[in-house]
């Protein structure tokens, strides 16, 4: 985190570490549910702690172990910054629901896929995760600008993801007999008639152009005084989120081969 978020307050950074790996949990979840057979009673009981209202409801020692550490975090980020953490806890909310109906059905193109991704990508939880590290606050009459000028960086941010995790998301899909994997791979090789290796220099230029627009669009809004100093600070640090990103996945365990098998 110090990495994706180096802007982070110091005293917030414990905190918005632990949130993210929490996050990991719904995450592995998503990436196990079966498109073509989704469960008719729901998504599963893990995927029903970071559903809709999962954090309206009394947290005792009786639910599961995932809402209580859900829980724990919320109140820690509300100890830290009530209005800050709010706007994170919502954004959180209206990821959840977002992005679990960007997997209802396996995506036949590029141009479908890529507005999902931004989402399944964690466009709005790593909205609450900046603005709350980093003690930003988004005018309301900006929020609407603010997201659609840092897309292309998600976009960005989400296509790296998808060239690193490709061989676990295909070596996971194929252990569950799914014929199809949630990647840009997937949707470039079965759109365009392509192998694996010309899928994923195709993903690489993708990216590539996604982070020229995002640095020009970085470039003009700390030129653009309109607007708000937070929402400024904002779009830059997205800018090294993808930096971040792109170090954590090369690096992190979780797309190395051999830990996951």
């Amino acid at each position: 985190m110090e990495v994706t978020v180096p802007e982070c307050l110091p005293e917030r950074l414990e905190t918005i570490s632990y949130a993210n790996e929490f996050a990991f949990l719904y995450d592995d979840e998503m990436e196990k549910l079966d498109l073509k057979q989704l469960p008719s009673g729901g998504r599963g009981s893990v995927l029903d702690t970071f559903g809709a209202g999962s954090s309206e409801h009394p947290v005792d020692q009786t639910v599961r172990p995932e809402k209580r550490l859900q829980a724990q975090i919320f109140a820690e980020m509300l100890a830290i910054d009530p209005p800050r953490a709010k706007t994170s806890i919502m954004a959180w909310k209206k990821f959840v629901q977002l992005a679990s109906k960007t997997r209802m059905k396996p995506f036949e193109t590029v141009r479908e896929y890529i507005p999902a991704r931004v989402i399944d990508a964690g466009e709005l939880i790593w909205f609450g995760t900046l603005t709350f590290g980093m003690g930003l606050t988004i005018p309301e009459n900006e929020y609407h600008l603010c997201m659609e000028l840092a897309r292309p960086g998600y976009a960005a941010l989400g296509l790296t993801n998808d060239l690193y995790s490709w061989e676990k998301e295909r070596q996971d899909a194929e252990r569950q007999g799914q014929d199809y994997v949630f990647n840009i791979i997937w949707v470039i090789m079965k759109e365009q008639s392509v192998g694996e290796i010309e899928a994923k220099a195709i993903c690489a230029e993708l990216v590539r152009g996604y982070i020229d627009q995002y640095r020009g669009i970085v470039e003009e809004t700390r030129k653009n005084t309109s607007l708000s100093k937070d929402t400024r600070t904002y779009i830059e640090a997205v800018l090294l989120s993808i930096i971040g990103n792109l170090v954590w996945s090369v690096y992190c365990p979780r797309y190395r081969e051999g830990s996951y098998q």
